[in-house]
């Protein structure tokens, strides 16, 4: 068990380096911010009232627009954080 878990964290060393020295987004990350991307517009499209859900909405666009960034500026993890947490946001409100 041990031994998965140092050339688990060789390979997660060896994947950052690359990030930094400007390597192309995890297709993953790709499939995970299309995911997203997608709840976001099924959810600007319910038209919701309440304003509990109202701010719900605007905490999701907000973080989703920080993941946005991050993915540009090659930030991968932290873009992975945010659309994790817009995810979360958009499964509070149903979506």
């Amino acid at each position: 068990m041990m031994k998965a878990t140092v050339a688990t964290m060789i390979l997660w060393l060896a994947l950052s380096m690359l990030t930094e020295a400007g390597g192309n987004p995890p297709p993953a990350l790709l499939q995970l911010e299309r995911e997203v991307s997608l709840k976001m517009a099924h959810a600007r499209d319910e038209g919701f009232t309440e304003p509990s859900k109202l701010k719900t909405l605007a905490n999701a666009q907000a973080v989703d627009a920080e993941g946005e960034k991050a993915l540009k500026d090659g930030e991968y993890e932290r873009a992975e954080n945010d659309f994790l947490q817009t995810k979360t946001l958009l499964h509070n409100l149903g979506i």
